[in-house]
């Protein structure tokens, strides 16, 4: 993969909200796109956004990821829709794959592929936002309201705000290789660790 920050593919998504002047993100929102891990995955879910794969759906995410490719589809001051209570304020990063996957499943060449393009972005962001690469869980979510800066999953942000029912990227997401894969690709970008 060419992993040139500005020079992402990019395919718009058919629902997101513009706003005259961008936002500052504050949260990564991590998500699964329910969705087989094939080499493009990524260019599907983007398609999928786009609605081109049928009717779009009333969801979007700024950047779709699988083992050999991240397709930006809204641009990163936007706001995305992808988790109800964080839109405002997050980036949303759709990955390949299903929230089912056990321990092993996330383990595999393509997961550990996706994880590593999906960990070099965030570190991007982190870096462009000023985010740390920093876990936030539902308590401090709630508690952080608008302020809360950091890497969360959809289902932390569900159960925070209470205004949806997803729970990916499941249980078995490997938010701990996750976060230290983004500190080590944070440190190349120049960005908080």
């Amino acid at each position: 993969m060419n992993r040139v920050f500005s020079a992402l593919p990019y395919r718009e998504a058919k629902n997101w909200t513009r706003v005259a002047v961008p936002v500052r993100k504050r949260l990564i929102v991590l998500h699964d796109m329910e969705y087989p891990e094939k080499p493009d995955s990524a260019e599907w879910c983007a398609r999928y956004f786009a609605g081109l794969e049928g009717p779009a759906p009333k969801a979007s995410a700024h950047a779709c990821i699988d083992s050999d490719s991240v397709v930006q589809c809204v641009p990163w001051g936007q706001v995305a829709w992808h988790a109800p209570g964080a839109n405002q304020w997050g980036v949303g990063l759709e990955h390949a794959g299903y929230r089912s996957q056990t321990p092993a499943d996330w383990r595999d060449a393509f997961s550990t592929a996706t994880l590593d393009n999906s960990a070099w972005l965030c570190a991007e962001l982190c870096a462009l936002f000023g985010i740390p690469a920093e876990f936030l869980d539902e308590h401090e979510l709630a508690e952080q309201g608008e302020r809360a800066t950091g890497i969360t999953t959809h289902a932390k942000v569900t159960l925070a705000f209470k205004k949806s029912d997803h729970s990916d990227p499941g249980l078995n997401f490997p938010i701990g290789d996750y976060l230290r894969l983004v500190a080590r690709y944070a440190l190349d970008a120049g960005g908080t660790v």
